[in-house]
């Protein structure tokens, strides 16, 4: 426990770093963009993102198990292998899916957005798809091998911060475009970064590197595939995009800047995933189940005590704290609230997900996160077009707090471990 906490302390003063980089470039944003083309900007995000999510073809969790457990056993070789091969494939991929968009971005902006004016944003955004695709990689391979630090540089520091310094010249150039633009240059910035900090790992270790199997390593993507388009693409992204399709580039952009704020409940939880993921797999595979159990609640409780002050502050200050993007956002108090409510159980149930991965429960984590899927969607083509933006609010937490709770009762049945903080 005492290296997670360790880890913890680390990875919580980073990702407030990188949380307060966040939050300063979603203002910037807003305030130099103004509410219809913050919508813009968020609409061609959504797609991106999903787009690479599916070039990554569900190589998170994978690349960061394989090397946490070759680095438990000090297989070096091993570490290499899979991580040289997992880049291969998604590379592949991610430029396919990258050049589809490309090619689609006119009639996705069209026919399904009936927003002409978001074919350039969508075309320069979907530059940054390869370029994710290859950081997250990296990112979870860099925590596979305990480096946190570099793993929350990249992940949660650089695209925010090579943004934000980038943003102010080119939007005053270009507007919209120009802001797109910033993101997706930060995006090739950070994963050059990422590969030059797992080349010098690597260097260390001179050892040949051990070829690992295509075959073994999609069968291991497989299932976890449609588990990271759901939980990384379809749940939060999905209501932005029907939102897209119904509303106003000035509603949607509202929504997509209290959504950012309402992950600040969470940002410790995804802090403390980056320790405690490898370490869920170092203790399953020692047969540990104790300590395993004793991690978990602990982690859940930690997380909750410190997340309690910003959910608090977004429930009573919810339009005060929107108005920070421009007085066009204080509209959108009422989401935030909503929006903090599914955060807050998803940080007291912990880092179940993470749990159920690392313990080889995949397949029963995809078809609970199926079902909170196709929950989500009914709820948001529902509520859409009945309450706007904050019919969005309601499905997006509904579907949080739904996915999460299952999660918990799937790891104490699969598990026999209590994970919830109040447990």
């Amino acid at each position: 426990m005492r290296e997670v906490v360790r880890g913890a302390v680390l990875a919580f003063a980073l990702k407030v770093i990188g949380a307060g980089l966040t939050f300063g470039l979603n203002v910037s944003l807003a305030r130099l963009l103004g509410v219809e083309d913050t919508g813009l900007y968020f609409l061609a995000l959504s797609v991106t993102a999903i787009g690479s999510v599916i070039g990554r073809v569900g190589l998170d969790n994978v690349l960061l198990r394989f090397v946490a457990t070759y680095a438990t056993h000090q297989n070096w070789s091993g570490v290499q292998g899979v991580y040289a091969q997992g880049m291969r494939m998604a590379l592949l991929v991610s430029a396919a899916v990258m050049l589809t968009v490309f090619v689609a971005a006119p009639w996705l902006a069209s026919a399904i957005f009936n927003k002409a004016e978001l074919t350039d944003p969508l075309r320069l955004m979907c530059l940054s798809i390869l370029p994710s695709s290859l950081l997250n990689l990296q990112a979870e391979s860099l925590k596979g091998l305990k480096r946190v630090r570099d793993a929350m540089l990249v992940q949660g520091i650089g695209v925010s911060l090579f943004a934000l310094l980038l943003l102010y010249p080119l939007s005053q150039f270009a507007g919209v475009n120009g802001a797109v633009l910033a993101y997706a240059v930060s995006t090739i910035l950070v994963a050059l970064v990422g590969a030059w900090a797992l080349h010098r790992t690597f260097c260390g270790y001179e050892v040949d590197r051990k070829h690992f199997s295509l075959r073994l390593l999609w069968a291991s993507c497989k299932p976890l595939l449609l588990v990271a388009v759901m939980n990384r693409a379809i749940l939060p992204w999905a209501p932005l995009f029907i939102l897209g399709i119904w509303a106003t580039s000035a509603e949607v952009g509202v929504y997509g800047a209290a959504s950012r704020v309402a992950m600040l409940v969470t940002f410790l939880l995804v802090a403390v995933n980056n320790v405690v993921a490898p370490k869920f797999a170092e203790l399953y595979i020692k047969g540990d189940m104790e300590a395993l159990g004793q991690t978990a609640r602990r982690t859940a409780l930690m997380i909750t005590l410190l997340a309690s002050p910003i959910f608090m502050a977004l429930i009573f200050g919810g339009s005060w704290i929107m108005g920070f993007f421009g007085v066009e956002f204080e509209q959108g108090g009422l989401m935030l609230m909503i929006l903090a409510v599914g955060q807050l159980v998803n940080v007291m149930t912990g880092s179940v997900g993470y749990l159920l991965m690392m313990s080889g429960n995949e397949i029963s984590f995809q078809k609970l996160t199926m079902v909170t899927t196709l929950l989500l969607l009914a709820l948001t083509t529902i509520f859409v077009p009945l309450w706007g933006g904050v019919g969005a609010a309601m499905a997006t937490s509904v579907a949080v707090a739904a996915n999460n709770l299952g999660a918990v009762w799937l790891v104490w049945r699969k598990l026999g471990i209590k994970a919830i903080v109040l447990s």
